[in-house]
């Protein structure tokens, strides 16, 4: 589950409970994918990507 706030904050929860809370300079669009190793990919609307490596594994792709 990965939610965004108006501020360009990513919100992930992972299927254990956690919660990881990434922030971000610019404002994310809803495109985030999620590699079959705990990785999340970040587009944003202005074409640039960040890549974030996580611990956990997330719960689904979105």
């Amino acid at each position: 589950v990965v939610s965004f706030t108006s501020i360009g904050v990513a919100v992930v929860s992972f299927s254990d409970g956690s919660v990881t809370v990434v922030s971000f300079s610019g404002v994310p669009v809803a495109v985030v994918s999620f590699t079959s190793i705990g990785v999340a990919v970040v587009s944003f609307s202005d074409g640039s990507v960040i890549v974030v490596s996580f611990s956990g594994v997330p719960v689904a792709v979105v």
